[in-house]
Parts: C-alpha cells; sequence; structure tokens
C-alpha cells in the first residue's frame, strides 16, 4: 500500500490568471503611449527645423540679393517731397540698374509677398509670407527706410522685413511651431562706398 507521504502529488498547471493578464496590457499601453508621444514630438522638432532652415537659407538669400541690386543701382526712388528731408519710409524702392532697367522691389502686405518688377513689367514674387514693420498702434510702417542725402542722393537703403517659413509639407503631425524670422540690414550704393 501507498502511503499519503509518498503518494506523487498530482502537478498543478498554473496559467496566469485575469488580473495578471490586465495588469500586463495597461503596461503596455502606457509604454505604447509614451512612445508614440515621444515620435510625434520627434517628428514635430524635425519639420520645425527644416522649416526654419530652409527659410533662413531662402530669406537671406533674398536679402543679399537686394542688397546686391541696391549696391549697383543708381537713380533711386522714390525720392522725398521735400528736399531737406532726408529719410523716406515705403514698402517699395526703385532704382536704375547697371543695364539701365528699372528695377522695382515692393512689399505687398495684402499678399504677404516681396515682388519685384523688371521696367515695369509683371511682378515677380520674390519671397513669400513676409510682413513688414508695424508701429505701437499696429499702422504699418515702411518695409524700406531710405537716407537721402540734399533730397536726392541715396546715402543708405534699410530693410526691415519678417519672414514665416511655410513648405507647403501637409504632414498630419507636424504642427505649426515655426518661429518668425527677423531680416534686417543695411547696405549703400557702391560709388558711394568707394
Amino acid at each position: 500500500m501507498i502511503s499519503d507521504r509518498t503518494r506523487p502529488c498530482p502537478r498543478r498547471v498554473r496559467a496566469f490568471s485575469l488580473i495578471e493578464m490586465l495588469i500586463a496590457l495597461s503596461i503596455t499601453g502606457t509604454l505604447l503611449a509614451a512612445v508614440l508621444v515621444s515620435l510625434n514630438a520627434s517628428f514635430i522638432a524635425y519639420q520645425t527645423t527644416t522649416e526654419q532652415a530652409s527659410t533662413h537659407t531662402i530669406a537671406r538669400l533674398v536679402i543679399h540679393r537686394v542688397q546686391a541690386l541696391v549696391r549697383n543701382g543708381r537713380e533711386f526712388g522714390p525720392m522725398p517731397s521735400d528736399v531737406r528731408e532726408r529719410f523716406l519710409a515705403s514698402d517699395e524702392i526703385q532704382f536704375l540698374d547697371d543695364q539701365d532697367r528699372v528695377i522695382e522691389i515692393r512689399l505687398d502686405r495684402a499678399n504677404g509677398k516681396l515682388t519685384f518688377a523688371v521696367d515695369g513689367g509683371t511682378a515677380y514674387a520674390f519671397l513669400g509670407g513676409v510682413s513688414g514693420p508695424v508701429d505701437a498702434d499696429g499702422d504699418p510702417v515702411g518695409a524700406f527706410l531710405l537716407e537721402y542725402e540734399n533730397g536726392r542722393t541715396l546715402r543708405r537703403a534699410t530693410f526691415d522685413l519678417t519672414v514665416l517659413g511655410d513648405d507647403d509639407v501637409n504632414v498630419e503631425l507636424e504642427g505649426n511651431h515655426v518661429q518668425p524670422l527677423r531680416l534686417v540690414g543695411s547696405t549703400m550704393p557702391r560709388r558711394l562706398a568707394w
């Protein structure tokens, strides 16, 4: 006869209980949510960085081009109405280039564009997402400050533009976190510099 002590115990097959499964699922769900939040943050950071970089590059190229055109220009406009006035703030600047073409660069505030026209022809968008300065009351102030000497000779041209990047990418995760870039530059015609 087999005694109770020598009788082998029946093996118990142990599985996960329902509570243990629910705890494991909630931990997994929390980890997945944290991963998705960090992935979303990295997409937004990437998009913001690329928009900022492209905005900086394009805006600086445009401003350097405008400054080069002013440096090589002659007979600038608009002119002050009174020869005693030294400063004129305007949303446009006009000048003759070295090929006697009339170049006009204008800030189109209504459409948020910096336009470029040659000899009164079609105005092409030079840069988009552009706005000009405003005073304390919110009234527009000229984006180009032209300093004249003797009412006729341009001494210095200063540009004050704000550019907001928008690279037309519509990714649902991207957000809109691009900071505006303010570009302020000043130049003088080359004939005065030498």
